[in-house]
């Protein structure tokens, strides 16, 4: 059995492109193994949803608590009997052959596997699957279709299913990281683990506003982003660390030399003294917390 979670920040239901076309494939009768849906919404305003599936139930809170927090809400309210749990952005095309293929895989899969995932591209570029044992993941060669993964790759959050049991085990998602670098976090802890990832034939669409954060995101988006992303080296993926710091350097001087000082100023506060500095990175790392 499925729990789906949508979560939605600033859009309207009828703008989120998941939940319409989530709620044309509800309406087909075809899909019996998916329970319950969740439209976890982050906006200062309500705005409930109408006319959709009976399956949809619509939660609210008007403090933006993030991904990580509407995701361990969604699992603390789930069935008792679910198995999985499907984690959805507001900006993935959901179709039929993905809800077909990720139901039958599901049957037979063994308890080592406890996240199945598509294969999600942005246009024409694979966004998910990706490389993790690289800061250059589209760079380099990408992970395939229909295989079971035991290390290196990163799944995004949206549309990828996850054992109930398997969160329950490892205390659900990430608080340190409330929105930026969960999906990283969450497949790191999975290969932590000792356990595996498999990778459907399917493909969806999904915008990923994210592509070019350094250059075209606003100031305090990339202050999270950075905030989160050196977190995530230097408690988790302690192995890339070093050349992350000389990733930000470089980035750093990017900026500078292209006018975007306040940037500049944000990467090297980050690179040498600043933001979430890891100070609890041994203990974090032991427990894999």
């Amino acid at each position: 059995m499925f729990e789906l979670v949508v979560v939605l920040y600033n859009m309207a239901f009828s703008e989120s492109s998941t939940i319409q076309s989530l709620n044309k494939l509800l309406a087909s009768n075809k899909f019996s193994e998916i329970k319950q849906v969740l439209i976890f919404d982050n906006s200062r305003q309500a705005s409930e949803p109408q006319g959709l599936d009976e399956r949809f139930i619509y939660y609210h809170n008007p403090k933006n608590v993030g991904l990580a927090q509407a995701y361990n809400f969604a699992l603390s309210q789930s069935d008792e009997h679910t198995e999985w749990l499907v984690t959805l952005d507001q900006d993935t095309m959901l179709t039929s052959s993905y809800f077909e293929e990720l139901i039958a895989q599901s049957f037979n899969q063994p308890q080592s596997v406890v996240a199945i995932a598509p294969v999600i591209k942005d246009n024409d570029q694979q966004i998910s699957p990706v490389r993790s044992d690289t800061l250059r993941p589209l760079h380099t060669e990408l992970p395939k279709s229909d295989q079971t993964y035991s290390q290196d790759i990163m799944v995004i959050n949206s549309a990828t299913a996850l054992r109930k049991s398997f969160l329950n085990k490892i205390g659900g998602y990430n608080l340190k990281f409330p929105l930026d670098y969960l999906d990283h976090w969450m497949s790191w802890r999975i290969f932590f683990e000792k356990k595996q990832v498999k990778i459907l034939s399917t493909e969806l669409q999904h915008q990923l506003s994210v592509l070019d954060y350094a250059n075209q995101m606003n100031f305090s988006r990339y202050q999270a982003i950075i905030q989160a992303e050196k977190c995530y080296y230097i408690l988790y993926q302690t192995n890339l660390f070093a050349e992350y710091r000389r990733q930000l350097f470089l980035r750093g001087c990017k900026q500078f030399l292209t006018g975007k000082f306040n940037y500049g100023k944000m990467t090297f506060k980050f690179l040498f003294s600043g933001g979430n500095n890891g100070n609890n990175g041994n203990k974090g790392t032991k427990k894999g917390t």
